[in-house]
């Protein structure tokens, strides 16, 4: 499981895999806060349901409730637990992260998730950050 970054002349790329794809959207929300830099705080832990129309439509949800979540209330993603109910388009996931007391951006601040050159797998996904 991991994460990198990829090059791109207007947005951030976000390129992640793990074994599963449940794996790979955790994997994208950890990589999505740490695009941005990285947290010391006191240990949080967040219960998230996203539904959406289809499974391209969940991850880009999910991945902009997970941007919300740091930009409201501080919540810095170190690990998530993520249940996709494929029929239903919904998922079900508890973030464990640490409360952004402490924030050092070192990369761009991310403004947005967008579905421009996204690809999903069941083991990989890429996926472009409006900075």
């Amino acid at each position: 499981m991991g994460f990198e970054l990829i090059e791109h002349t207007a947005d951030e790329g976000l390129h992640v895999w793990a074994p599963t794809l449940e794996g790979v959207f955790a994997e994208a929300a950890v990589g999505l806060i740490r695009v941005m830099g990285t947290a010391e705080g006191p240990p949080v832990s967040q219960e998230v349901t996203v539904e959406s129309s289809d499974l391209d439509s969940l991850f880009v949800d999910w991945l902009s409730e997970v941007l919300f979540l740091f930009e409201a209330r501080g919540v810095v993603p170190q690990r998530a637990r993520v249940r996709i109910d494929r029929d239903a388009n919904t998922l079900h996931a508890t973030i464990d992260g640490v409360s952004a007391e402490v924030f050092s951006q070192e990369g761009p601040g991310v403004k947005a998730v967008t579905y421009h050159g996204l690809e999903l797998a069941e083991t990989d996904a890429t996926v472009y950050l409006d900075v």
